[in-house]
């Protein structure tokens, strides 16, 4: 069934009351973010700064260049999901919502590092308990995956106003979209290593 369109209210300012709301499956959360080009940028500038002083101490501590392929990888897992939504959005007529769905997409960095820190001592419980630490270690992790895979399917479906199936292609698109795109740094230098290796044999 075709959704019917909403008009989100205006945000209040209130984002961490709305994060605690849609971190818990309510819809009405969504309405305390920005839904403006400003508003998306706001809340990416803390993201990066946050990125830029881990670089910087990862530089500072003698490994310049891991510090450099951190940073550069990080950006690239913020902007991916907004640039991936970006094309979405335009072919399904909502580019309108867009902004505030990257905006929510930033806040959702530190929603997801919240579940985390919920989810580290139920590890601790389940080994307490006796479970080994790879099951443990197993089940939060398939937890935590569900969990975002969840949450970016419930974020597509309200803010976009997209259908239930369109939500799930939004959500599949953003995530392993966004995971693939992290993988080509790996798989270009591990062939640019494989290409030095066979030179040397070759000489």
């Amino acid at each position: 069934m075709k959704p019917t369109e909403r008009r989100m209210p205006k945000p209040n300012g209130r984002v961490a009351y709305g994060l605690l709301l849609v971190g818990l499956g309510k819809p009405a959360g969504f309405a305390q973010f920005g839904g403006s080009a400003e508003a998306f940028l706001a809340s990416l500038a803390p993201l990066l700064g946050f990125l830029i002083v881990l670089s910087l101490v990862l530089v500072w501590s003698g490994r310049p260049m891991i510090g450099l392929s951190f940073f550069l990888t990080m950006v690239c897992d913020l902007l991916a999901p907004a640039v991936i939504s970006d094309l979405l959005c335009r072919l399904w007529q909502r580019h309108d919502k867009w902004a505030r769905y990257a905006n929510v997409l930033n806040f959702t960095q530190w929603l997801m590092a919240a579940a985390l820190v919920i989810l580290v001592p139920i590890e601790a419980v389940c080994i307490s308990a006796g479970a080994s630490l790879q099951v443990a270690t197993g089940a939060v992790l398939v937890v935590f995956c569900v969990y975002v895979m969840w949450f970016h399917w419930f974020a597509a479906r309200h803010v976009l106003d997209l259908s239930s199936a369109k939500a799930l292609l939004m959500m599949i698109a953003v995530v392993f979209g966004t995971g693939l795109l992290l993988q080509l740094p790996l798989l270009l230098g591990a062939a640019s290593g494989l290409q030095v290796e066979h030179a040397a044999l070759i000489k």
